[in-house]
């Protein structure tokens, strides 16, 4: 190691911990985090492990190993942001550790830390490290896949098989097939390109084999527990039925040509470059720079094929894509990209000093906290733009510099700005519940009903009855939630039955907007801190 890099793994390992664990549960939950949130937090209160409910309604639409590993992170910790996005937090730091020991296998020593920086400070990992959704589960699973395949894949080994099987197994039980698909042509372009025949033997049909049975054991414990085939009809709906006859997610065929770029960046220059290299130069290439870009192609045209897109949907490339990226620079200068990257990190720390007063002049308050930080990772900016003059730490430094501005903005702005009508009017009606012994709650259901975010933050306990009709929910209940759209009647009615009507609106998405009517003159009221009359 030479004399100056600790200074740079240091710094890599604090803003890596820093991304994945600072200010964890600051930001309110985001869009379907609330799904595995509550899902799961209501299998808590069920006992059960085989059953996510929504609203105490089944929820089996999704594999179950995000449920169970939420789960656990509240029964012990609590039910919160951070307790919720914490396994994936988690996850996400050990596929950093297996990634870099999957590019050990691949790449030069310092190439394989180049690599391991590109996946850390990729759009693609960061988006999803901190969400507590299943994209970062499956992303683990397949870098454990690929990092057994590598380190067995000159061996018929059984235990490598097995445990080849249990990662795949992990991927697909956080997902569902994408996974498998992925991993499976990965292995045949593998097997075909490179004559690995002997891969196909008893061993591996065993090992899978035992992998599908442990597949579909938890479908079949739901399946027992709610009594009906239902969850069976359900995987084969999500991850069969979708692909070739969608019911949503109908996106066009073009657009992984912007996410795979999108999830790359900031380094998809590089990919550009491995791409140029690799058609002008084919026959010169590597056996891992062939496998690699072919793979990746394959996979891209898989998922391009696939009816149901989503620009998530694509996320599993990453490491592929990262990996080419590495075996690109490793084999090449890339002089001329390398200069753009240098020439953009010199304005990196002037931007990230200028961000202050962007977001004063947008009228965003700064707490000292805020400023205190922003001005910590200038510093921070500062010093490896120093050592990105050390010829031995061009590359490495100019990666950190891009690195520590994400990290400041998804550890400090991001939860600092966001705001969650949902987390809002769901901690007014707990507080409501809190204050009053035998509230009865309910849900008017014109437009759209209550989502998962606002059931978490409400901590129900049991499930909210829904009402099509306005006026028989003032009757039956002394606490009425109404998602989106209210109409004007209404209030007027509402107040001459006694009910007061707190509104929680979001501007910019009317669909994010709760109406909170309450019986006034039966129930306490809590501080109203956001109340919108």
């Amino acid at each position: 190691m030479k004399k100056k890099e600790p200074i740079l793994i240091l710094t890599f390992f604090f803003l890596l911990f820093c991304h994945l664990f600072y200010n964890l549960g600051e930001r309110p939950l985001f869009g379907v985090e609330g799904r595995w949130a509550e899902a799961a937090r209501e299998m808590s209160l069920t006992k059960s492990w085989f059953v996510p409910t929504i609203n105490f309604e089944p929820y089996t639409t999704k594999p179950l190993i995000p449920f169970w590993l939420i789960k656990i992170s509240g029964e012990f910790f609590g039910y919160s942001e951070f307790s919720v996005r914490l396994p994936g937090s988690l996850l996400a730091l050990f596929s950093v550790f297996l990634f870099y020991l999957l590019s050990l296998k691949i790449l030069e020593k310092k190439w394989a830390l180049i690599a391991t920086l590109l996946y850390t400070s990729s759009l693609g990992f960061l988006e999803f490290s901190r969400l507590a959704q299943s994209e970062i589960y499956q992303l683990f699973g397949i870098v454990s896949s690929l990092t057994v395949y590598v380190y067995f894949r000159e061996k018929k080994s059984f235990l490598g098989y097995f445990l080849f099987t249990l990662a795949l197994l992990f991927g697909a039980l956080s997902k569902g097939l994408t996974a498998v698909a992925v991993l499976v042509l990965f292995l045949f372009i593998d097997i075909t390109l490179n004559k690995r025949f002997y891969h196909l033997n008893w061993k591996l049909l065993i090992s899978f084999l035992i992998g599908i049975f442990l597949y579909f054991l938890p479908y079949y414990l739901t399946s027992k527990e709610l009594n009906t085939s239902l969850p069976f009809y359900l995987w084969f709906r999500e991850n069969i039925k979708q692909a070739v006859e969608p019911y949503d997610n109908l996106r066009p065929f073009y657009i992984y040509f912007f996410y795979l770029p999108l999830w790359v960046a900031p380094f998809t220059l590089f990919l550009l470059g491995a791409f140029y290299r690799a058609f002008s130069l084919y026959r010169l290439l590597s056996q891992n720079e062939k496998l690699f870009l072919i793979s990746l192609i394959a996979i891209f045209i898989l998922f391009t094929l696939a009816q149901a897109r989503r620009g998530y949907y694509i996320l599993p490339i990453l490491p592929f894509s990262i990996l080419l990226i590495s075996l690109y620079l490793q084999n090449s200068s890339a002089k001329t990209i390398l200069k753009i990257y240098r020439i953009l990190s010199y304005f990196l720390p002037l931007l990230t000093l200028s961000s202050l007063l962007i977001l004063l002049k947008l009228n965003f308050s700064l707490s000292s906290e805020i400023i205190f930080i922003t001005l910590c990772f200038f510093f921070i900016q500062i010093l490896l733009f120093f050592y990105s003059f050390k010829s031995n730490h061009i590359l490495i430094s100019i990666i950190l510099i891009f690195f520590s501005a994400e990290v400041l903005f998804y550890t400090n702005y991001q939860p600092e700005f966001s705001k969650s009508t949902e987390k809002l009017s769901g901690e007014f009606v707990y507080s409501l519940k809190e204050l009053n012994n035998n509230t009865k709650i309910c849900y008017v259901s014109i437009e759209k009903s209550p989502v998962a975010n606002f059931y978490f933050y409400a901590k129900i306990t049991e499930k909210v009855p829904k009402y099509d009709d306005f006026y028989p929910s003032l009757r039956n209940c002394n606490i009425v939630v109404i998602r989106k759209t209210i109409l004007e009647p209404w209030i007027k009615i509402a107040k001459e039955k006694g009910f007061k009507l707190v509104s929680f609106e979001n501007p910019k998405e009317k669909s994010k907007s709760y109406y909170i009517f309450y019986h006034y003159s039966t129930l306490k009221t809590p501080f109203l801190s956001a109340e919108k009359k």
